[in-house]
């Protein structure tokens, strides 16, 4: 391994033990740059800091308990210049904490530098915020600030190195950074850097302009909004996970209290339409007032991503026909297929509708199983599912249609039978019967509501599908398999 090599190499860590009970503190050695033991440090002594102005020199001293000097850990030439001086003492009482650190956190072992040169080194790998980036980001997607942001938010006020790159593409994105920068508006040190986003698209952590941005810099704290990919050792990914939306990391990390709007663009990041209804609902928000706070930010966040006209014309023709299950197989005719915009409109998306835009694309949302409308041979894209091309309009519309049918059925027959478990057998029975024969009416037969049920197993795994096809059988044909009996 070369000197560079050696230099350059992933550094022990100081800060980052797992775990959240007490750390045994034990014996730290020091190492230097190359790996070699310069000394062993116990929790009994100190590390302090000379300034021998006679001597021309500085120097991190290791003492025992009593006072006494046992090893000098690091020495570099007296500065005469004051400012110079004063960069130099402030490093070397960096390397002083990190020492401390590590012996409070129980770790084994620390390289640190012995010289002027090394020192400057060491301190461009030293990162701004000497925090484990892991586990405040685990603690960000978890919804909940404990002790790692807190932790963070102590040393944001010594005032660090920052620096937050913005690709934005949503509006739940902006707002995070909105945030952010409303929030950290007198911290001079931290640097938003906003990255043209042409494509409207993930920009990548690999991204030229930030990797120049980082190159002298490596040591930088990170924070990415809109950014994916690998990150750098210690940067944050403000990105909406399940528990917590890039919104409610940038509140966390800056201790930022929402109003009533960015609440509603928090629950429109997590969960769409659907999310902002229940919140707007537990809030004791009016109907009228949810439905136009829905459809204006459905609107604004689309105008990241399409053009406003666009996206106005998509919104009107949700207004016009609103989310009327009974209405054909609710499809609708869009110029361009917005998949994010139709979700934060529609708060019940999840009952399935049909889409088509103006290239002539169909798009099913959404199949109960992730099966039946495979049939079909549409291809699946998460909750999506892309009609083959050159598939006639009508026998699209009939696929679709059918597949709608057989979600509601679905979805119908978990509430029954949720229902009938606290029903006497007759009254179930009963309850599950006239289920059978509405849906028998509205085009669901013998054969394909077994069929459907056979291709549902998964959606019920507490019930016994066999049993349930039996009761279907029985409903629905002349023959009954108990037409054994000789009286």
């Amino acid at each position: 391994m070369s000197l560079m090599q050696m230099i350059f190499k992933k550094p022990e860590e100081v800060f980052g033990e797992d775990g959240e009970e007490p750390v045994e503190k034990q014996p730290l050695d020091l190492l230097s740059v190359k790996g070699d033991r310069i000394s062993t440090v116990l929790e009994t002594e100190n590390i302090e800091l000379l300034l021998e102005k006679e001597q021309g020199r500085i120097r991190l001293v290791q003492k025992n308990s009593g006072g006494e000097e046992l090893k000098t850990l690091m020495e570099c030439p007296y500065a005469e210049n004051a400012d110079a001086r004063k960069e130099l003492t402030d490093m070397m009482t960096a390397v002083k904490k990190d020492i401390e650190s590590a012996i409070e956190v129980g770790r084994t072992s620390l390289r640190i530098p012995e010289s002027k040169y090394e020192l400057f080194m060491y301190m461009r790998r030293r990162p701004s915020i000497p925090m484990d980036m892991d586990k405040l980001n685990r603690e960000l997607s978890s919804g909940e600030a404990r002790e790692n942001v807190a932790l963070f938010r102590s040393f944001l006020e010594k005032n660090p190195r920052i620096n937050v790159y913005v690709g934005i593409y949503t509006l739940g994105q902006d707002t995070a950074y909105r945030i952010l920068k409303q929030e950290w508006r007198m911290l001079s040190n931290v640097r938003f850097i906003v990255l043209e986003n042409y494509e409207k698209k993930p920009i990548s952590w690999s991204d030229p302009r930030i990797q120049e941005s980082l190159k002298d810099s490596p040591n930088v704290a990170s924070i990415g909004i809109g950014i994916k990919g690998d990150r750098p050792r210690y940067a944050i990914e403000l990105r909406t996970e399940d528990l917590a939306s890039s919104v409610k990391k940038a509140a966390l990390l800056s201790h930022h209290l929402f109003n009533i709007r960015e609440e509603m663009i928090d629950a429109q990041t997590q969960g769409f339409a659907k999310a902002m209804w229940e919140l707007g609902a537990r809030r004791g928000k009016s109907e009228e007032f949810i439905r136009k706070t829905v459809e204006d930010l459905a609107l604004e966040d689309a105008c990241y991503r399409i053009s406003e006209t666009a996206a106005k014309e998509i919104v009107k023709k949700v207004q016009e026909r609103g989310f009327n299950e009974g209405e054909d197989i609710g499809l609708f005719r869009v110029p361009v297929l917005d998949r994010r915009l139709l979700l934060n409109l529609l708060k019940k998306a999840e009952n399935g509708f049909l889409v088509v835009d103006d290239a002539g694309q169909f798009q099913y949302y959404r199949d109960m199983t992730g099966k039946l409308v495979m049939q079909y041979g549409w291809e699946k894209d998460e909750c999506w599912y892309i009609a083959p091309k050159g598939k006639e309009e009508k026998e699209i519309r009939a696929e679709a249609a059918k597949v709608l049918l057989e979600g509601k059925y679905l979805q119908a027959l978990g509430k029954i039978l949720m229902e009938n478990r606290n029903l006497s057998v007759s009254d179930a029975y009963s309850n599950l019967k006239n289920f059978i024969i509405s849906y028998e009416k509205l085009g669901m037969g013998e054969g394909e509501q077994i069929e459907t049920l056979g291709l549902a197993r998964d959606f019920f795994p507490k019930e016994n599908i066999e049993e349930i096809q039996t009761v279907i059988g029985e409903v629905l044909s002349e023959s009954s398999l108990y037409d054994n009996f000789g009286f």
